[in-house]
């Protein structure tokens, strides 16, 4: 696995641990987190984490409205894990 990789399973794992159910899911399975929590978390981690989640949803691993994420702007946006 190359870097990149890794780092798009590590931010499957930190919205896994981070994120919560989403209400109206009926299986249980949806975990989505907001932008601006995920944020605080990541910061310890790592500061590319907008990279890494648009890399995660361009293979389908996660989903957010919009086409960019900002520090201050976009906190309530919903991040959603598909897998």
């Amino acid at each position: 696995y190359n870097l990149d990789h890794l780092e798009v399973q590590e931010l499957c794992e930190v919205i896994r641990d981070i994120g919560e159910h989403r209400d109206g899911d009926l299986d249980g399975k949806v975990i989505a987190v907001e932008f601006g929590k995920l944020f605080e978390h990541y910061v310890t981690i790592s500061n590319k984490l907008v990279g890494i989640l648009l890399r995660a949803r361009k293979q389908g691993l996660v989903d957010f409205e919009g086409e960019m994420l900002w520090q201050g702007k976009d906190e309530h946006t919903v991040i959603t894990l598909l897998q």
